[in-house]
């Protein structure tokens, strides 16, 4: 069939870049290495900001923060 379709994803990555790749870091005690993220969470009227520091072997949550701006 020639009828074009419609890409239901976008690509956000681009691995072909002028940056080097290191390893994967992989732990061997706890508390070495910490992870963080910050997600959307809430409503448009009533938005929130939850940012998250994991322990990267435990897979533990060391911190929290939740608030109604993206500067957490």
């Amino acid at each position: 069939m020639l009828i074009k379709t419609n890409r239901r994803y976008h690509i956000t990555t681009n691995s072909h870049n002028r940056f080097r790749k290191l390893k994967n870091l992989a732990p061997k005690e706890p508390e070495q290495i910490w992870v963080s993220d910050i997600t959307y969470v809430g409503n448009r009227e009533n938005p929130m900001y939850l940012a998250l520091v994991t322990d990267a072997n435990s897979k533990q949550i060391m911190g929290h923060d939740l608030s109604n701006s993206i500067d957490v």
